[in-house]
């Protein structure tokens, strides 16, 4: 196994928390990306290195909040392992059986994570930040997927102009 791709995700998600999360928000709706990142890796890679990568995702996402850390890598890693034996169970040929699969990773960690956070108004915000936050990383999912297969590549983007 090589180290050096997942510790650059982890900057690229470390990155993404402190300078990007606002700059990509829609009315406080923002890209789950810690949560795609797990469900990607379990999706290509063996069951061990996504828990693992799940944990330490989970580290740097909740570095801003220390008191809740172990409940963040706990989480990511418990989805990183769902995730990966669903995907074993599963055909994940079409793209949108992918999509879907991403849109329940995204939405569970989402429900989990506000759970954790606690406060008032669980409903309302697992409603307008959860799902909408989930729908938002499926559209994110959509085009790496698409990256990914071939189905729009940088020769194709230069044809268009």
């Amino acid at each position: 196994m090589r180290i050096i791709p997942y510790i650059l995700y982890l900057l690229l998600l470390g990155l993404f928390e402190v300078i990007g999360r606002e700059a990509v928000g829609i009315s406080g709706v923002t890209i789950n990306l810690a949560a795609f990142m797990v469900m990607a890796v379990s999706l290509y890679k063996t069951e061990t290195v996504a828990a693992w990568f799940g944990f330490a995702c989970g580290l740097v996402l909740a570095a801003p909040t220390p008191e809740l850390m172990g409940w963040h890598a706990l989480v990511l890693s418990g989805l990183a392992f769902v995730a990966y034996n669903v995907k074993e169970r599963l055909n994940l040929e079409s793209l949108y059986s992918k999509l879907l699969w991403i849109f329940g990773g995204v939405l569970m960690h989402s429900t989990v994570s506000l759970l954790i956070s606690g406060g008032e108004s669980f409903l309302f915000r697992l409603i307008s930040y959860g799902l909408s936050g989930a729908v938002y990383t499926t559209v994110l999912a959509l085009l790496f997927f698409l990256f990914k297969e071939g189905v729009i590549t940088v020769k194709k983007i230069r044809s268009i102009f």
